[in-house]
């Protein structure tokens, strides 16, 4: 069966910058479906018997602006997942704040390249895909961890990183939210804490196709084979508590308290930003930044859906 192409809906009032947007994606694997507006773009969505994969959404339009579309679909259980690339030419941190308390972590800044616009666009998706494992494998699992009171676990692979951050996720309340979280921050520990990527090697390494090959090839050396990070559960009165302890060197954290203008166009580094506005109640680093705790209340459950939260910025090394 032939694989089917990522829907993609591009929302743009001005004809000239749908133009440019389609003519950049036209050799790219996608079906690209027009809007000219905020309100086409939620007609579409709604009436639309395919789904789609991702959304390229303008920021400054006439009427519903781009802010009033996310807030529309953060409302709809239907749609509230699919991942947004905004595009804007305010690029401050408020306004960039404004965005991600909206749900927006992929932004596309005027004017841009096309090579940025392919990144990001595939960045994306690859985060929707994510967020449908995710949901998907919860719904089959089922809750049955409710009881569960306090766990000491250990992982070392991606895929160990995401199993139990489907298992803890069954303990906790708004499931999805939190197993997403949880594994944004135990990928973070083996990545960049146990195998000693920076940043900006991934970056290059990303850039080249090479990524996936680099972390398979360092998780064999002697140097990194025995690492592990570790993930402690424990259950209190009014809250869940999980901490998460990579064996790396730490980094500055501080550095990544707020959204960076310069990072903001690269395809990673929105994994923890992501897990503090959308997973937990809150998410400290702590010491040298080897070691995350996190918080989800029981008494307060978590909001049904990611908007105008207080807190959000702490971004992936």
């Amino acid at each position: 069966m032939k694989k089917k192409q990522p829907r993609i809906l591009i929302v743009d009032d001005d004809d000239l910058n749908m133009d440019v947007l389609v003519e950049c994606l036209r050799d790219e694997p996608y079906d690209l479906v027009q809007a000219h507006d905020g309100a086409q773009a939620l007609t579409l969505l709604r009436n639309d018997h395919q789904e789609f994969d991702a959304m390229i959404l303008d920021r400054m339009m006439p009427g519903l602006t781009g802010l009033d579309v996310m807030m529309e679909l953060k409302a709809d259980e239907q749609f509230k997942w699919i991942p947004v690339v905004m595009q804007t030419s305010a690029a401050s941190p408020n306004e960039i704040c404004e965005g991600m308390e909206a749900g927006v972590f992929f932004y596309l800044t005027k004017p841009y390249e096309q090579q940025v616009l392919i990144r990001l666009v595939h960045a994306a998706l690859e985060e929707g895909l994510k967020w449908k494992s995710l949901a998907h494998n919860l719904e089959v699992q089922g809750k049955t961890l409710g009881c569960l009171q306090q766990g000491r676990f250990r992982v070392q692979t991606m895929d160990e990183a995401y199993d139990l951050a489907l298992l803890i996720a069954q303990a906790c309340p708004n499931s999805e939210k939190v197993a997403f979280g949880l594994n944004e921050l135990i990928v973070n520990g083996i990545e960049h804490g146990n195998l000693r990527i920076g940043y900006d090697e991934k970056t290059m390494l990303q850039q080249t196709d090479q990524w996936e090959d680099e972390l398979a090839r360092r998780q064999l050396l002697p140097e990194y084979a025995d690492t592990f990070v570790e993930i402690i559960f424990e259950r209190h009165a009014e809250k869940i508590q999980v901490t998460v302890i990579d064996q790396g060197l730490g980094f500055n954290w501080s550095e990544y308290e707020e959204i960076k203008a310069d990072r903001m166009l690269e395809s990673h580094g929105r994994g923890i930003a992501m897990a503090k506005a959308l997973s937990f109640d809150s998410l400290e680093y702590q010491g040298i930044g080897n070691q995350v705790v996190c918080h989800v209340n029981i008494a307060e459950q978590v909001p049904a859906h990611p908007t105008r939260r207080q807190g959000l910025v702490r971004e992936e090394r």
